[in-house]
C-alpha cells in the first residue's frame, strides 16, 4: 500500500540534488555545517575492471573538499583594508625639510621695489647690499653684506614678511618662526657696524628650516636692534627671491 504524499513537501534545492546526484555512486552525505559540499564516503573495495578482481582499500577516502574550503575562508580577511600594503608612516615632524635658498641683492635706488631707498642720509647714493638665507639639514644661516653706507655707522637689519614696496611700512612685520616671539631665535637680526669706508658684514644661525611662510624682504634700520624699544625707522629694503 502506498503511504499518502505529505501535503507539504520541503523541496530540496537544486545545488544539493545535484551534488547527490554526483555522489550517487559511493554513499554521500552533506556537511551540516556547510551544505553546498558533499562528503564522500567510500566502503566498498572497487573491482578494477580489467583484472576482474576487487581491489581493497586501507581505508574509508574522506573528501577533503571541506578542509580545504575551511582555510581558504580562513585565509580571507573580515576588513578588505586587511590586504593592503604596509608602508612606514611619516610624521611631519620627522620628514626632512626641503633645501631653501633666498637671496635678494642690489644698489638702492628710490624707485625700485628690489632694493630700495628711503632716507638717502643714512644710504647714500651708490650704497649697495646683498643677502642670502640657506636653508638645509633643519638649520638655517642667513648672511648680510653691505657697502658704501655711513662709514662707522651701527644699523639694525631684520628679515620680513613682505617683499619691498614703495613705502617703508609696505614690507610687514618682522618675519619670526614662532609666531609671537619676538627675540633673536626666532626673528633673523642682522644687525651690523660699517667699517671706514661704509661696509660690513653679518651672519644669523639658527636651528629652524624654512618652512612654510617664509621672509621676503631684508629691512634696513637707522639704529641697531633695542628689544625694549620699538624698531628704528626704515631706511632701505631689499626684496628676497
Amino acid at each position: 500500500m502506498r503511504l499518502p504524499t505529505p501535503a507539504i513537501a520541503q523541496r530540496m534545492p537544486a545545488s544539493v540534488r545535484s551534488l547527490r546526484a554526483r555522489a550517487r555512486g559511493p554513499r554521500a552525505h552533506l556537511s551540516p555545517g556547510y551544505p553546498d559540499f558533499v562528503v564522500v564516503e567510500q566502503s566498498a573495495a572497487p573491482r578494477d575492471t580489467a583484472h576482474g578482481v576487487a581491489r581493497p582499500l586501507r581505508a574509508r577516502s574522506v573528501a577533503l573538499l571541506l578542509a580545504l574550503a575551511v582555510a581558504g575562508c580562513a585565509q580571507s580577511p573580515a576588513d578588505p583594508e586587511a590586504d593592503a600594503p604596509v608602508g612606514n608612516a611619516v610624521h611631519s615632524s620627522d620628514a626632512a625639510a626641503a633645501p631653501t635658498t633666498l637671496t635678494g641683492a642690489g644698489v638702492f635706488k628710490p624707485r625700485t621695489t628690489m632694493a630700495i631707498v628711503y632716507n638717502r642720509k643714512l644710504v647714500p647714493k651708490g650704497a649697495q647690499a646683498s643677502v642670502t638665507a640657506e636653508s638645509t639639514g633643519g638649520k638655517t644661516v642667513t648672511s648680510l653684506v653691505v657697502e658704501g653706507l655711513v662709514p662707522n655707522h651701527r644699523y639694525g637689519a631684520h628679515l620680513h614678511v613682505a617683499p619691498c614696496g614703495k613705502g617703508p611700512a609696505d614690507a610687514g612685520a618682522h618675519f619670526q618662526h614662532i609666531a609671537g616671539r619676538a627675540d633673536a631665535t626666532s626673528e633673523v637680526w642682522l644687525d651690523l657696524k660699517t667699517d671706514g669706508s661704509g661696509a660690513g658684514r653679518a651672519t644669523a644661525r639658527h636651528d629652524w628650516p624654512l618652512t612654510g611662510e617664509v621672509p621676503h624682504s631684508l629691512v634696513l634700520h637707522a639704529r641697531p636692534t633695542t628689544p625694549s624699544e620699538q624698531p628704528a625707522p626704515r631706511i632701505a629694503c631689499l626684496t628676497l627671491n
